[in-house]
């Protein structure tokens, strides 16, 4: 009975250096494959990143040029009808749908409360006749549309030429896209090579 315990003891001390050895190699070879899924998920987040920087253009600010014309929002009704500057709002917006439905005077009298679900930064500027103005703000991480709204007197309804809309497509990160003011007209420009 004796060897039996004295054995038992000694499968029990093997038992116990089994475990010891098993825990100091297969804890850390846990440890080695587990950070090798977080590595190759950085690795993968990282290509992800890269591939974005290379293909596709990020806008980090918005710019935009506004030149305008000496007959600049004239009274169409009256003769002799001096130029006035005229009022321009930029929206960058999550979608446009809302925008394409909401009419003149709307934007006119609160445009952000109009646009406040896809709204996510605003800016004004005035433009004066023969003159320019310059807009640079930063460009918001889920803007996918940019609409523009020029405040002329008497808007062109019919022709809707008092707003626009520019996609992603339509903006440079570097160069700015410019925008004519005509008499009660809002042209984006075709872009200089």
């Amino acid at each position: 009975m004796l060897a039996i315990t004295s054995k038992n003891k000694i499968c029990t001390s093997k038992n116990k250096t089994w475990a010891a050895w098993k825990n100091k190699i297969c804890i850390p070879a846990l440890v080695l494959l587990l950070s090798g899924c977080g590595l190759t998920q950085a690795v993968t987040d990282g290509t992800v990143s890269a591939t974005k920087s290379l293909f596709y253009k990020q806008i980090k600010v918005l710019h935009l040029d506004f030149t305008a014309r000496e007959a600049l929002n004239t009274d169409e009704h009256e003769a002799n009808s001096s130029s006035e500057p005229v009022m321009v709002r930029a929206y960058q917006l999550r979608d446009d749908k809302t925008f394409l439905k909401t009419v003149y005077q709307q934007l006119a009298s609160d445009g952000e409360a109009a646009l406040k679900d896809d709204l996510l930064a605003s800016r004004s500027v005035v433009v004066k006749p023969g003159g320019a103005v310059t807009l640079d703000m930063p460009m918001e991480k889920e803007t996918q549309f940019v609409a523009v709204v020029a405040l002329f007197r008497h808007p062109d309804m019919v022709k809707d030429h008092w707003r626009l809309i520019l996609t992603l497509d339509d903006l440079h990160p570097d160069k700015p896209r410019t925008l004519e003011l005509g008499n009660n007209s809002l042209i984006l420009r075709a872009e200089t090579k």
